[in-house]
């Protein structure tokens, strides 16, 4: 009877031991992630700036804290402890905290966005900086879940594709790293001759925002495409002036008529036409337009028009008062 009464009592701590084993052998495996947050992040031997290098690893790895330093260290004006990580490919040293924080797969999106908004926000960045963040937008935009989250990033690596751009040395992009870049880049990218400069294509802008423009970002993105060069140049021919206002701040207007540009996209065309109007009253002016054109453009005229009359910033009466003078003036 003592034999089948024990049965169940020894059952149960037998399921507790293996329950308790389970728990430590998955708290033991789950080791703490941190993510880097700079570019070029140095591995050491030691936890020392002075340690011998291991490794350095780019903006946006997730790596596995393994340990951390009995005391924070100071390096620059940034006080932090050092850690022992182990990254992907099992490379294993210690990284300055400073240059990570902790991750939470759970909170993947945010931090991602977070990132990405800080490293954007870093005025003096450099091209081997910002070529970095891409690549790290380009692996975090194929991770994340939430469209919101997705859109952001998304917009966020078309921009730092341009600053890339923007960032390429004068008379260098025939060199590396900016010539593999741009080849890389080329479905994405244009060179503008007379600018002697590389752009982000305009209509990978006005394709994302079509994408996303049920989401307040959507406007954003329509800005960014107005703001984005064309590339080519006009040499005077008016209906090349305006064709380039139609298929930038008039078609941001067009988009967001309230939006929180409108205004200053209204500004830039009227700034513009207010210059034609000026030149027209000189002794030679440069603006023309050929009459065997004059049709095409009326039409060009007519499409700006309606492009900024559902706009509602006072603005727009001045604007509307200059086609009006041009249509006369190039019947």
């Amino acid at each position: 009877m003592l034999t089948f009464a024990r049965a169940p009592l020894v059952a149960l701590i037998l399921s507790s031991i293996v329950i308790s084993s389970a728990r430590a052998t998955r708290a033991q495996t789950t080791a703490p992630s941190r993510i880097t947050v700079a570019s070029n992040v140095r591995l050491r031997a030691e936890a020392s700036t002075s340690a011998e290098e291991v490794a350095r690893l780019p903006v946006g790895v997730v790596v596995s804290e393994l340990e951390r330093s009995p005391e924070k260290a100071k390096v620059g004006d940034v006080e932090d402890y050092w850690y022992l990580v182990s990254s992907k490919g099992g490379v294993k040293g210690w990284v300055f905290g400073g240059l990570t924080r902790a991750f939470d797969a759970a909170r993947r999106d945010e931090i991602y966005a977070a990132l990405a908004d800080e490293r954007l926000a870093n005025a003096s960045a450099s091209f081997s900086d910002l070529s970095d963040l891409v690549k790290f937008l380009d692996r975090a935009t194929k991770e994340v879940k939430r469209r919101d989250a997705l859109a952001s990033l998304e917009f966020a690596r078309l921009v730092a594709l341009g600053r890339s751009l923007a960032a390429i040395p004068f008379g260098e992009m025939d060199k590396e790293p900016y010539k593999g870049w741009t080849t890389e880049r080329e479905a994405e990218v244009v060179y503008s001759e007379p600018a002697g400069q590389w752009y982000v294509r305009a209509d990978s802008f006005w394709k994302l925002q079509e994408k996303y423009k049920d989401l307040p970002v959507g406007e954003r993105i329509a800005w960014e495409g107005a703001q984005t060069p064309l590339p080519g140049e006009c040499e005077g021919y008016l209906p090349c002036y305006l064709s380039l206002e139609t298929q930038t701040n008039g078609l941001y207007v067009k988009l967001y008529p309230r939006g929180a540009h409108a205004d200053a996209a209204l500004t830039q065309i009227g700034e513009f036409f207010e210059q034609v109007a000026e030149d027209a009253r000189s002794a030679n002016p440069v603006y023309e337009v050929p009459k065997e054109d004059r049709a095409d453009f009326q039409k060009l005229l007519a499409e700006l028009r309606a492009q900024v009359s559902p706009a509602a910033s006072a603005k727009k009466v001045r604007l509307l008062q200059q086609l009006d003078e041009l249509a006369q003036r190039f019947r």
